[in-house]
């Protein structure tokens, strides 16, 4: 071979062999990029929500299985799916029930979420705040207590800030039989095992052995230790609730969609689980649990709260 044309190991000349690699990498990078933009179009696709999904099946428009099903959702502004359990319009977010999933952990991982949507379940909190950050949500919280009682604390408004705001929360309009337990954690930010942002003189969360929203340490607190940090202050008889299981779920609020359908009056059942009319709280928590009403509850005196 003459001189400039001398070949390289595999027979090619080396400007030849730059060229194919440019073109096999621009073709690479415009497959990735279609793949990318098909993916986002599988996610603009899904529900932001079990409400939607709700509003979606008294329409006709969704698939209709039975209350409990599993569903991906992908709320505005998250740019990846997450599969929860819908209860008609109500979305799971957290659920205790038998201490199988460990909730002491860091900020980070309560920040992505962890558990299994039918089991022990934290949605996160990056999805909470993309879930309530348009100030259109209602949470629900249904807990049972050690002697099998229900109890229950709604709140007609909820919202979770943002990750730089430390996932500050906000609610309000308390109804239920459970006490306004929640109310002393209003505009606290998220504390964990890593992270203290509490207004105690203690680590709250390290204490309890779980992520929440604390502030003298807790009057409500959900995701402490099984068997031992799952709280419910009730005021109303300066009791503590000793709580055996909780369920939180968010909905939108009727006024922020004019389709809102209400629940069905009847809604098959799922594992075990099913809702009634969310305009019956106290039904919606026995049918959820299937629990008896307070009137069975045995008489537990606990002392009152000590704040640090």
């Amino acid at each position: 071979l003459e001189a400039g044309s001398k070949s390289d190991y595999n027979g090619t000349t080396a400007p030849h062999r730059t060229l194919t690699e440019l073109e096999r990498t621009t073709k690479l990078v415009q497959q990735l990029e279609s793949v990318e933009n098909e993916y986002e179009s599988i996610i603009n696709k899904l529900p932001r929500d079990c409400s939607q999904i709700e509003r979606m099946r008294s329409t006709g428009t969704a698939n209709q299985p039975g209350d409990g099903g599993l569903y991906l959702i992908a709320p505005a502004e998250q740019h990846h799916p997450l599969m929860t359990q819908c209860f008609g319009e109500w979305t799971t977010v957290q659920r205790r029930q038998d201490g199988t999933v460990d909730f002491n952990r860091s900020w980070e991982e309560y920040a992505q979420g962890f558990g299994t949507p039918a089991g022990e379940f934290w949605i996160g909190n990056q999805a909470l705040h993309h879930l309530t950050q348009d100030n259109c949500s209602r949470l629900r919280i249904v807990m049972q207590d050690i002697y099998d009682n229900t109890w229950y604390a709604d709140y007609a408004t909820f919202r979770i800030d943002s990750r730089d705001a430390g996932f500050r929360l906000e609610l309000g309009g308390y109804s239920g039989n459970a006490s306004d337990a929640f109310e002393y954690q209003n505009h606290m930010q998220f504390s964990a095992i890593d992270v203290d942002r509490d207004i105690s003189n203690t680590h709250c969360a390290g204490n309890y052995e779980g992520g929440w929203w604390f502030s003298h340490c807790q009057h409500a607190n959900l995701n402490g230790r099984y068997n031992l940090g799952l709280t419910w202050f009730d005021a109303s008889r300066n009791e503590w609730i000793a709580v055996k299981s909780s369920h939180m779920m968010i909905a939108r609020r009727p006024e922020c969609d004019a389709n809102v359908t209400e629940l069905p009056l009847e809604v098959p059942v799922t594992s075990g689980l099913a809702v009634g009319s969310p305009s019956t709280p106290s039904d919606a928590s026995r049918s959820l649990h299937g629990t008896n009403g307070i009137g069975a509850r045995q008489q537990q005196t606990t002392a009152a709260p000590t704040l640090s």
